[in-house]
């Protein structure tokens, strides 16, 4: 489960925020490419209804702006100097209605119409006009904006009558058209729903056309119109995705940090209770000893060699400590044995033997309210049962005897055997790894006793008293 928990740690404060700048990263790049995607709409490729030329993001429609304000005939215009221009005709105020139907800002556009037949154009206004003239023949180009002229300005073929400048415009010639920013031509909002505004840019334009009437409309339905569509990143579906994914990975990462934060504190304090535990227990055990200078040392060696012997089992670091802590307080109940017992260089005799087979029930006694690691006076108790049944205090056996009972019992006895003692010389390592092996499956469990023998062998366990060997 620690593994599983690791890996998900590594995938959602690592992975996930690479995933969250690559995804970031394509969206800006996706946005970029929209913004500056160069778009081209063809009036011809309109679905068209009249004068309405219909697209996805845009409409365009070319009227007149109608009324008598709108077109006039004309019996003639001269030039300056009296020469006629243009014979019996009609002018014609022409308006191109550029309409924004998309949810995006249309930026950068321009608009090209070709003329349909011979004109000539009296005046313009808002934005700048590129007229294509001659297109057929030897082309001139030139950008003007009629409604602010000087006659010397234009190099164009024209003519200037007492209504203005008349520039000459014949069938295939075209002109484009630049909006000015300054009259908020540019850009191109969105058209709002529900809005009474009116929507887009108005463009308009006077043109002359020679031996037609009142009601003749020229038809501008060749022509193109050049734009770019400006989104925010926030429109886009993906956006919304990974602002949530990267508030997602924040509160992650930020529970996780207070959680490593607060496992760190947990730990060390555990840490320090554990230090402490150990420190008391260690007093404890120390005041236990001090009766008794021969086995000095010897319950720690035991506790040590016990957490060796659970971790060889494949207990965990917590159950090993546990098992240590349990085993350095295995011989607690020595501290009511009479020091002349326990200090004895001989043989016990039967009765003193009976005393001293009691330090295992005093032990349990004594620890019968060290609830906070299970199984405290469990090991004091048992760990001089066997396996066979003929221990004590009680004389279970086997599987009866708690696990806790049988690794300390292999301990214990080991290092009684590899410790000089009042009574008699530590035994031999030969001795030590006989006796081991004798009594698998009488005094001891033999699968804590192989765990014991393998650590030998590979050298986790050494012989302290080198001197018998």
């Amino acid at each position: 489960m620690k593994r599983k928990s690791g890996n998900t740690v590594v995938i959602v404060n690592i992975i996930l925020p690479v995933l969250i700048v690559l995804g970031a990263a394509a969206l800006l790049f996706q946005n970029h490419m929209y913004n500056t995607k160069e778009r081209v709409l063809d009036l011809a490729d309109a679905e068209r209804e009249g004068t309405l030329f219909g697209f996805d993001d845009l409409t365009v429609e070319i009227v007149t702006r109608g009324g008598d304000s709108g077109s006039w005939e004309f019996d003639g215009l001269a030039d300056e100097n009296g020469n006629v221009l243009i014979g019996h005709g009609v002018g014609t105020i022409y308006e191109m209605v550029v309409t924004n139907n998309s949810s995006d800002t249309v930026t950068d556009w321009t608009a090209m119409l070709r003329v349909p037949e011979k004109m000539f154009v009296n005046n313009t206004w808002n934005g700048s006009f590129e007229f294509h003239q001659n297109v057929l023949g030897d082309e001139k180009v030139q950008t003007l904006n009629l409604a602010e002229y000087s006659r010397f300005d234009i190099t164009l073929e024209s003519y200037m009558a007492h209504v203005g400048p008349m520039v000459a415009l014949y069938e295939g010639d075209y002109f484009i058209y630049y909006p000015n920013t300054d009259m908020n031509e540019m850009p191109i909002p969105p058209k709002q729903a529900n809005s009474n505004r009116e929507g887009g840019v108005r463009i308009g334009f006077i043109m002359y056309i020679q031996s037609e009437n009142i009601d003749h409309v020229a038809d501008f339905s060749v022509g193109e119109i050049h734009y770019h569509l400006h989104t925010g990143i926030f429109k886009n579906p993906f956006f919304g995705v990974l602002v949530v994914v990267a508030i997602a990975w924040l509160i992650f990462l930020g529970s996780t940090i207070a959680v490593h934060m607060n496992t760190k504190r947990f730990i060390e304090q555990r840490r320090r209770d554990e230090k402490a535990i150990e420190q008391t227990m260690q007093t404890f055990v120390n005041f236990i000893e001090a009766k008794d200078p021969s086995t000095s040392g010897h319950s720690l060696r035991v506790a040590e060699y016990s957490r060796m012997i659970a971790e060889k089992l494949g207990y965990s670091e917590e159950e090993c400590t546990h098992v240590y802590y349990i085993a350095l307080m295995h011989d607690c109940g020595k501290i009511y044995i009479p020091d002349e017992i326990l200090t004895k260089p001989g043989k016990l005799t039967d009765e003193e033997y009976e005393i001293m087979k009691k330090h295992t029930v005093y032990g349990a006694e004594i620890l019968r309210d060290f609830t906070s690691i299970e199984g405290m006076g469990s090991g004091a108790l048992s760990h001089h049962e066997r396996y066979d049944g003929k221990g004590y205090p009680n004389g279970i056996s086997g599987e009866e005897i708690p696990i806790i009972g049988r690794i300390i019992c292999v301990s214990d006895a080991f290092d009684a055997m590899n410790s000089r003692r009042c009574y008699r010389s530590s035994l031999t390592e030969d001795v030590i790894i006989s006796e081991l092996k004798n009594n698998k499956g009488k005094q001891f469990d033999p699968v804590i006793v192989d765990c014991l023998l393998a650590m030998i062998n590979n050298g986790k366990i050494e012989f302290t008293d080198t001197k018998n060997k």
